[in-house]
């Protein structure tokens, strides 16, 4: 998600800072939520739509929105203070890069890992720049507990394939895959929308969803 430099984020996020996680110190989890639901991360929120609304349909579980640039944790922040249904109890922010997860958060601390709409890096040589690249697929399988899910959703047919690719590659169970999202109404019962995803479908571009678990 790029956004120009909005000047009003970085003041916003230091008034409303209880809602941002220090990323130093992150040991915790059940600590940091005060409770011991499922925990569930967000690799690159956007402007929060997404975790937004999983946090308000479910109560009795913990969310963490993350984004590599300060300016779109700002806006996605502003969009959850300002929802009026949301108590912003089982919702944080963090800014960070998914580089870094392994060096924030304790192994097996995950119930599930959402990668909305990524950065394609459409150029062969960033591909280890994708955040379905095997080296991250092996990251998250630390960080996820024992049935841990990824959901994977992206317009670019180009990383969709490349991500089954990894998968096999990897640890991973594959559970789903779909290369048209909106034609499977199995799948789509339970969908909730991405900003991107409303976008690209409205544009008629197909959708692609993958979801993989991890299996000891």
């Amino acid at each position: 998600m790029r956004l120009r430099n909005k000047n009003w984020t970085k003041e916003y996020i230091k008034n409303y800072n209880q809602y941002v996680l220090d990323s130093s110190l992150i040991n915790n989890l059940e600590n940091l939520f005060k409770n011991n639901y499922p925990t569930f991360l967000e690799i690159g929120c956007g402007k929060g739509k997404f975790l937004i609304s999983q946090a308000i349909d479910n109560q009795k579980k913990n969310f963490i929105a993350m984004e590599k640039e300060a300016t779109v944790i700002g806006v996605a922040l502003k969009k959850a203070i300002t929802t009026k249904e949301l108590e912003l109890n089982n919702l944080l922010f963090l800014n960070s890069y998914a580089e870094k997860l392994q060096d924030i958060l304790e192994p097996n601390c995950l119930d599930g890992i959402y990668l909305n709409f990524s950065d394609p890096w459409p150029k062969l040589r960033h591909e280890k720049k994708r955040l379905t690249h095997l080296k991250f697929l092996e990251i998250y399988w630390k960080l996820l507990k024992k049935d841990g899910f990824i959901e994977i959703k992206t317009d670019n047919d180009n990383l969709y394939n490349f991500s089954l690719q990894q998968i096999e590659l990897s640890n991973f169970k594959l559970l789903e895959k779909t290369n048209d999202l909106y034609k499977n109404q199995r799948l789509l019962k339970d969908n909730v929308a991405t900003e991107y995803e409303e976008k690209f479908h409205k544009m008629g571009k197909n959708i692609n969803k993958i979801i993989i678990k991890k299996e000891d």
